[in-house]
């Protein structure tokens, strides 16, 4: 018998509809499970009194309002990223120095989410100030993977997807920077959205440089684009916006429609320079084969190395870190975001513009060097989901560095072109860990990415791999130490 947690954003959307179930039965559910024991470290604060609350009013709506007159979404519990400010909620962006601090406003996601009908039950664990691809912040418990306990979350939206993943929530929202999506996503075995550049509406906490965008993580790829046509029904505050899913159709329609035969390129390698695993590759490998047999047209080429990109998205990664770091304590924070800190009080204007201009023309060179392609598929990352703790080095930040730069490989591309990129759990490991393969399509073509993840989900489905679900192997347990 399916369980309530097993249910998809949009299957609860259905079961609310029919009468079958209801908010408050839904959010009492998953409540439980999350207190019953956050084995991923997916929260590190839940607001069960105001889920509780706000699940009884939505389910007083669902009684008395006409509910084609609705949000698709309505009722439906998520969570948000503990980088969004929510007012009345601890915000902690998994900083030492905001360990109590409890909001009077909300970030404009949050006001989004909340006109949606979605029922926020916390907020998802990140690294201090989302400085990390792995999430190990002071403040709470790790993010781990699901299907392995040992295994690290990823990061910045770590806590975001291990809560998809471990079934605490249907869907939650993400924010992507250099793959802040992408990543978790790969080592949590769900489906991760880094839409096009202004696409999301975003506020005032936007980077300025154009890399940041929030982004949606679910279960399945119909749940990602019904939860992407929830984030995008405000305008964005931003220069650029692509055309809403290339049509005024909606996301969650263009999981149905048809795809028409289009040009795949198969694009091994990382612009990191870094190796990439075996099983990664292989799994990339077999997404192009089965995108071959459905009648598209795959043709392979090197994804070379590319240093001036990433060295130089390094520069304004830093810089945005610097300028987000710059009025608080030093002292107080991780090695890390120390060693980014100062890095950036460092860098001169003249340094950080060179370091702009050389990102927008290796990414115009990326996007010419794949105007062949309707679809670029590569690996998400480099390898396998990493030991927790595997790429943390308090002692040597710089290293530290190096090494996630390797981990994320391919994910900074999305970033600098601003083209949207979705990370499908495609592939896995002879252990059962999670191996996402990403496919990058051209700015605003958010609906072809859908039409082939969703024959993609069809081709080769995950959905009875999420531990929890009946059947599913039980994930390892954490270390003692």
């Amino acid at each position: 018998m399916t369980q309530l947690h097993e249910l998809t954003a949009l299957q609860l959307a259905d079961a609310y509809e029919r009468g079958d179930t209801t908010p408050a039965e839904v959010v009492d559910h998953l409540l439980a499970r999350i207190e019953d024991g956050d084995r991923v470290g997916a929260f590190t604060t839940v607001s069960a009194d105001r889920a509780r609350a706000a699940a009884a009013g939505a389910g007083r709506v669902l009684r008395t309002a006409d509910r084609a007159g609705l949000p698709r979404l309505f009722g439906v519990p998520t969570a948000v990223k503990d980088l969004e400010a929510t007012a009345g909620v601890r915000t902690t962006l998994g900083s030492a120095l905001f360990r109590d601090w409890v909001p009077d406003h909300d970030d404009e996601i949050v006001g989004v989410m909340a006109d949606a009908g979605l029922i926020s039950l916390g907020k998802t664990t990140v690294p201090e100030f989302g400085a990390a691809c792995y999430t190990e912040p002071e403040v709470a418990a790790p993010a781990r993977s699901p299907f392995d306990l040992t295994r690290s979350a990823a990061g910045s939206s770590g806590g975001a997807a291990a809560a998809v993943g471990a079934m605490l929530v249907p869907i939650a929202q993400g924010s992507d920077t250099a793959g802040s999506v992408r990543s978790p996503a790969s080592a949590c075995g769900v489906v991760g959205l880094k839409p096009s550049r202004g696409l999301v509406p975003g506020g005032p906490g936007d980077d300025g440089m154009g890399l940041s965008v929030k982004g949606p993580l679910a279960r399945t790829v119909r749940d990602t684009a019904a939860f992407l046509d929830a984030l995008t029904t405000r305008t964005g505050a931003g220069l650029v916006h692509p055309p809403r899913a290339h049509g005024a159709d909606g996301y969650e329609r263009a999981c149905d429609a048809p795809v028409p035969r289009l040009r795949v390129a198969i694009a091994q390698g990382s612009v990191s320079g870094a190796p990439v695993d075996a099983e990664v590759a292989a799994a990339v490998e077999r997404t192009g084969r089965v995108l071959a047999g459905l009648g598209h047209d795959v043709f392979a080429r090197d994804q070379a190395p590319d240093p001036e990109l990433t060295e130089n998205f390094r520069v304004m990664f830093t810089a945005l870190v610097g300028a987000r770091t710059a009025a608080f304590d030093g002292s107080a924070m991780r090695p890390m975001v120390r060693h980014l800190r100062s890095v950036a009080q460092r860098l001169t204007a003249a340094e950080l513009a060179s370091s702009i201009g050389v990102v927008q023309s290796r990414a115009r060179a990326w996007i010419l060097g794949h105007a062949d392609a309707d679809i670029v598929i590569t690996p998400t990352v480099t390898a396998p989901p990493t030991l927790v703790g595997q790429l943390r080095d308090d002692a040597d930040p710089a290293a530290e560095l190096a090494a996630m730069t390797a981990f994320t490989g391919n994910t900074v591309i999305g970033n600098a072109t601003g083209c949207p990129a979705i990370s499908l759990p495609l592939g896995w490991s002879s252990g059962g860990l999670p191996l996402g393969v990403s496919l990058t399509a051209g700015w605003g073509r958010e609906d072809l990415l859908f039409g082939v993840s969703a024959a993609l989900e069809e081709a080769l489905p995950w959905a009875d791999r999420y531990p929890g679900r009946a059947g599913a192997h039980a994930s390892t347990a954490p270390p003692a130490s």
